[in-house]
């Protein structure tokens, strides 16, 4: 439970799977914006990627569970699997912040800059400024070039490192039999071959 008067950051995804990039944001964004805890989203069904099979909802979901044992101030919800359905952000925004009372300034929204850049595509792109501060982290091909000043001035960027890593890439690695020990928390990688994920 968020007690009154904290900073939350929302971060949500497919998630498939979580991997050590996604928690080295998550704590980037907690240390630079004070935010007190991070709670990850996993998605049902993103609506970018509505023509992609993911992996089982609760495998990813117990994936992210395992992943963010071991930080206090991470914890995980389940709102967009038990939705069920397309996941579409500013119905998670309006849970949280009407759910916890919590202010604009109150909610941050973790999203990459290749997801900035398609903000405009988004269910209410004005309404998500209007409930919380955007949170952007770098990555990799993404051109901001197109992204509007408006925009520009109401997100917030990371300082960050790239992080050259992702879940697409973490499943072929898999597939290739390839070492993961640098790239996943052990727990989720255990977990991945006791359910013969990705294989």
């Amino acid at each position: 439970m968020v007690e009154p008067k904290r900073k939350i950051g929302l971060f949500g995804g497919s998630f498939d799977p979580i991997h050590n990039g996604h928690l080295q944001i998550a704590a980037r964004a907690q240390k630079q914006l004070l935010i007190d805890r991070v709670i990850f989203i996993p998605a049902a069904i993103p609506p970018h990627k509505q023509h992609l099979t993911l992996t089982e909802e609760n495998h990813r979901l117990r994936m992210v569970q395992l992943a963010v044992e071991k930080y206090s101030n991470f914890e995980v919800s389940d709102i967009e699997i038990k939705r069920s359905g397309i996941s579409y952000t500013i119905d998670t925004l309006l849970y949280f912040r009407n759910s916890y009372n919590l202010s604009k300034e109150q909610l941050h929204f973790i999203i990459g800059a290749d997801s900035l850049v398609d903000f405009h595509k988004w269910r209410e792109p004005e309404k998500i400024l209007e409930n919380c501060q955007i949170v952007v982290y770098d990555r990799e091909g993404a051109d901001l070039s197109s992204v509007s000043e408006e925009l520009r001035q109401e997100a917030h960027f990371l300082n960050a490192p790239l992080i050259d890593l992702s879940s697409s890439s973490i499943r072929h690695t898999i597939r290739n039999g390839e070492n993961l020990i640098e790239l996943l928390p052990e727990k989720v990688v255990d977990y991945i071959f006791e359910n013969n994920l990705y294989l």
